[in-house]
């Protein structure tokens, strides 16, 4: 990444601290340490960004702040090389969850093994009462969890590494002040649960980076960037509730596991699922109603994909979006502005398969019709805009040859999509029936005009 930004011209210094910056309405006087030399000195920027993680100075010297519970609750981690292949290379995954009956196992009742280097490299994890204090990390402790974990107590290990961290649910509401920016961890804490951290960390960056890029070009008003928080802040605030309560949602697999009283509570809630009687019966649909919950963080897509942007780089529509199935767990790809553009498979000119989410980007604003839109590409073409490109599907270089895109538009043929450089529509007329070329270069203006300049 650094050699990629380096070949783009930008500039980078190591061992180096971030101490404060001062904000005008000109630029940022950003003041740092350079720890090998002692030397601290500032640098002046038109825009700084706080992609500094979940202690973010950069947040707090901004007069910006998360709101929520820091700390909730603790966790280990440990890294260690044994080989558990007999165990795992038949059933092979990169994550298992572990219900023990040893009470040490946390507030989820459960510890993890994640797979680093199959099968002989791994994370185990499990939970600590920070009510409690720090928790004993001596090696004989933690091997003695790991064995247990595993169920063989003449387990050979070798510890790596160990570690704490805490299970955060902060996020904040507004990420930027008129020239700082924060993004990442420093808006958005939470646990790893439902994978959502490195993916909404990248959104991050690439819904701020076009915006800034198109703003120092002189193609959009600064007044662009307020979209940023706009749009990205309900979005942090969202992962980080679904990701806690999926960790949450552990406890009923956590009861159907368990039977309290027990010598084995664990060996006697297995023994349930194996009854032929009511208990049995009533233990059986319990583990499936908990089992369903968890489809909420490991087949969630419409957490991951079914964001929508309202701001001002987005030209919404008035009437609201009906959801036809649970929003969280499904996709409903649509092409409504502030919508990310749905996937469909084109073929080219040559018969290479390629995806509408590979036409869209790489910098530019992309407009998209269908081969009766022909006033589209004229009226785009006479606009002469450096930043937009012209997609027409149904040409010879992006065929719909299996109809996946006509079936996903939602518009006529005839229509236009106006995508953003992130992949996010940003404006679409549904039909151009009757429409002459000037009309649609008056309507494209008005569009550009609104989304940049407003």
């Amino acid at each position: 990444m650094i050699n990629h930004a380096r070949q783009r011209g930008a500039t980078y210094a190591f061992n180096t601290e971030y101490l404060r910056h001062e904000e005008d309405k000109n630029g940022v006087t950003v003041f740092l340490k350079d720890h090998l030399t002692q030397h601290e000195y500032s640098v002046r920027t038109k825009y700084l960004i706080g992609a500094d993680g979940a202690n973010s100075k950069v947040l707090q010297n901004a007069g910006l702040s998360v709101q929520g519970e820091l700390a909730r609750a603790g966790t280990v981690y440990t890294l260690f090389e044994a080989d558990l292949s007999q165990y795992t290379a038949h059933r092979p995954s990169i994550l298992y969850w572990i219900c023990s009956p040893d009470a040490a196992f946390g507030e989820i009742g459960f510890g993890l093994l994640r797979a680093i280097k199959p099968w002989n490299q791994w994370i185990a994890g499990w939970g600590f009462n920070i009510k409690d204090g720090d928790p004993d990390l001596s090696d004989e402790e933690v091997i003695k969890k790991i064995r247990t974990l595993v169920g063989d107590p003449n387990l050979e290990i070798k510890i790596l590494n160990k570690s704490t961290w805490y299970v955060n649910q902060a996020y904040a509401h507004q990420y930027s002040t008129d020239r700082v920016f924060c993004a990442g961890d420093a808006v958005h804490r939470h646990p790893p649960s439902s994978g959502l951290g490195l993916n909404t960390c990248v959104q991050d960056a690439f819904n701020l980076a076009w915006k800034l890029s198109y703003v120092l070009k002189g193609y959009a008003d600064q007044r662009l960037l307020q979209s940023f928080s706009l749009e990205r802040a309900p979005v942090g605030k969202q992962i980080v509730l679904r990701a806690n309560q999926s960790r949450l949602d552990y406890a009923p697999l956590q009861k159907v596991f368990r039977i309290p009283g027990a010598e084995n509570p664990i060996a006697a809630g297995i023994k349930n699922f194996r009854d032929p009687s009511p208990k049995g019966v009533e233990a059986r649909l319990a583990a499936q109603k908990a089992l369903e919950l968890k489809q909420y963080e490991f087949n969630a897509q419409g957490v991951e994909m079914n964001q929508r942007y309202e701001s001002n780089a987005v030209i919404n529509e008035t009437e609201p979006e009906v959801w036809k199935r649970d929003k969280d767990l499904y996709l409903q790809a649509t092409t409504r502005p502030g919508a990310k553009i749905p996937h469909a498979w084109l073929i080219n000119r040559k018969g290479y398969k390629l995806s509408t989410l590979d036409i869209v980007g790489k910098g530019d604003f992309t407009l998209i019709t269908g081969l009766s839109g022909q006033l589209w590409v004229q009226a785009a073409k006479k606009l002469n805009l450096s930043f937009l490109q012209i997609r027409v599907i149904g040409s010879l270089e992006y065929q719909d040859p299996y109809c996946e895109w006509q079936q996903r538009r939602e518009i006529q043929e005839n229509g236009v999509l106006l995508v953003r450089p992130d992949g996010f529509i940003a404006w679409r007329v549904m039909q151009a029936d009757g429409f002459s070329v000037q009309q649609a270069q008056t309507q494209l203006e008005n569009a550009f005009t609104q989304l940049l300049s407003s």
